[in-house]
């Protein structure tokens, strides 16, 4: 289930909106003032690499976490 986070234009209220699909339309209302004068936003999420024996916090060979271009993921944090 894809999850889409939205900003209400009216009163800046930032939600999340879950979907059953990628392909799912729906009418969405803020839940603060009710508005449909909602945008779509860029939305920014964090992971844990878990325990794979790696304490050097790279992600890979590609360096970074994936969601920049830092060799290391000190610049994100």
């Amino acid at each position: 289930m894809p999850i889409y986070e939205f900003e209400c234009n009216q009163c800046n209220t930032k939600f999340d909106e879950y979907f059953r699909s990628a392909r799912e339309r729906k009418k969405l209302f803020c839940p603060s003032c009710q508005s449909d004068r909602i945008r779509k936003i860029f939305s920014v999420f964090g992971m844990s690499a878990g325990s794979s024996g790696n304490d050097s916090g790279s992600q890979g060979s590609s360096g970074g976490c994936g969601s920049c271009t830092a060799s290391t993921c000190t610049g994100c944090r």
